[in-house]
């Protein structure tokens, strides 16, 4: 009995080592035949690299130039500063961000212009822009795209029409300017022109939690903060001027506190504009020596360059404030009092700023291009 129990076992013991010795060739088989395979698709298969015409997708470091495709981009399109930028443009062509780093071309553009989003349906994109008021340059026309830039439809009514804004309590109503505050009903299709006083361009639009804002600048270069009331958006109402200042001006408002950017400093209120006070420590390289409504602007101010074009505190500490100046990106750590020119920007005129991702990324529209700073 022992002698049988013994040679079963025995038996089952070489089936078993049998079985693994198998079971190893076939493993060692398939991993010989895979590896051929692969070395097979990289030799025969050259067009897996990528296509040396159009580089890869690389991160842009802190202060470099938003490029795709070999393409420096002149603007993005974001609405919400939590949000990644959803869209990106050159002069002719469209991109739609797809993941962090990549985006896809949708298509090419029908005209050099701004471009706005609806936060409710990003499909809906709006393009245009209008030459210097008075000037008597061509004709810009306008277009709306509902899918995405792929197709676009020009509205023959908004010639010289730049979209600004889609307002946040009705996604039909869109604002813009036409040398002179702009209002569509109907998602872009018509528009209506209006004005506070004749002869006036809306420089700058802003809509905030306390309402919306428009600087009207005229033909002597005095401009007007003024605020808009569009409860009903046939007929705004244009309250009395909130400050006057010379030449284009940035705005932002939150609270009771509006903070104002001119050629002159930069002024505050926190009692919705009934005071004011001003800053300008810092910002001599980009402002008048003198109050520009007082006194005249030395001569070699003027050929140098003044203005404060942008104006935009951190999302998360809004005592950080950044100005999109004449030259460059200044910064004030303390809430206004007192300002530096940042080393990521050179000496380069920036339209505007927009930050993104929470305040991690803000981007610059320089007169070059868009400038990506990370955690600024």
């Amino acid at each position: 009995m022992a002698v049988m129990l013994g040679r079963q076992l025995g038996v089952l013991i070489a089936l078993t080592m049998a079985l693994m010795l198998a079971a190893c060739i076939s493993l060692d088989e398939r991993s010989s035949n895979n590896t051929d395979s692969s070395d097979a698709d990289v030799q025969l298969t050259p067009t897996a690299q990528p296509d040396p015409t159009v580089p890869a997708p690389t991160a842009v470091p802190s202060g470099g130039l938003l490029i795709i495709d070999g393409i420096t981009m002149r603007q993005v399109v974001l609405w919400d500063t939590d949000l990644p930028a959803e869209y990106a443009a050159s002069d002719t062509a469209l991109y739609r961000r797809t993941t962090a780093r990549n985006w896809d071309r949708v298509g090419a553009l029908p005209v050099n212009g701004q471009i706005i989003a609806d936060p409710s349906d990003p499909d809906y994109l709006y393009l245009g822009d209008h030459p210097p008021c008075l000037a008597e340059d061509e004709p810009v026309p306008f277009f709306r795209s509902t899918d995405g830039g792929e197709t676009w439809q020009e509205v023959e009514d908004a010639i010289n029409t730049r979209p600004i804004l889609v307002w946040p309590d009705d996604h039909d109503v869109i604002i813009g300017s036409r040398c002179g505050l702009a209002i569509s009903l109907d998602r872009g299709r018509t528009w209506d022109r209006h004005l506070p006083d004749s002869e006036f361009d809306l420089t700058r639009l802003i809509v905030t939690q306390i309402g919306l804002f428009g600087v009207f600048t005229g033909e002597q270069k005095v401009s007007y903060l003024r605020q808009i009331d569009i409860e009903d958006p046939e007929n705004p109402e244009f309250r009395e001027p909130i400050i006057s200042f010379w030449g284009p001006g940035a705005i932002h408002a939150t609270g009771d506190r509006i903070l104002v950017g001119e050629p002159g400093g930069v002024h505050f209120s926190d009692d919705g504009g009934r005071t004011w006070s001003t800053s300008r420590e810092g910002l001599e390289d980009v402002i008048a020596s003198v109050d520009p409504q007082e006194e005249e602007i030395p001569e070699s101010e003027i050929e140098a360059g003044l203005g404060i074009y942008a104006l935009q505190p951190h999302p998360s500490t809004p005592e950080r404030i950044f100005l999109g100046t004449i030259r460059g990106v200044y910064l004030s750590e303390d809430g206004g009092q007192s300002w530096g020119q940042i080393p990521e920007v050179d000496e380069q005129t920036v339209r505007d700023l927009q930050f993104s991702m929470g305040g991690s990324i803000l981007y610059a529209t320089t007169d070059r291009g868009v400038i990506v700073l990370h955690n600024p």
